[in-house]
């Protein structure tokens, strides 16, 4: 079967920035490392050309995504605002994820 089209976010660059707070992947840079899909693989997937995008945000934390941030070797996981206000340590996690925004 045909492969899924992949979200219009997975080719974005650093140009492309989505215009909302959106987690998102400068997807055409990634090296296909495998940190990002090591902390969540089911939040993270690879496309046809083996680099990262993000599958479903909602299938993870933004504890995760900050994670991936700081785990990615070329710095292309924006990990964009928490989706869930009450997500235990926020504050942190928000003061982590600023160099990534």
């Amino acid at each position: 079967a045909p492969a899924a089209a992949a979200p219009a976010a997975e080719t974005a660059t650093a140009q492309d920035k989505p215009p909302s707070d959106d987690p998102w992947i400068e997807t055409a840079r990634c090296p296909s490392c495998g940190e990002c899909k090591n902390i969540n693989d089911q939040m993270f997937a690879y496309n046809d050309n083996n680099q990262a995008y993000i599958r479903d945000v909602n299938a993870g934390t933004y504890r995760q995504l900050v994670e991936a941030a700081e785990a990615c070797q070329v710095a292309i996981i924006h990990p964009g605002k928490p989706r869930n206000p009450k997500e235990p340590g926020l504050d942190e996690l928000l003061e982590r994820a600023k160099p990534f925004l």
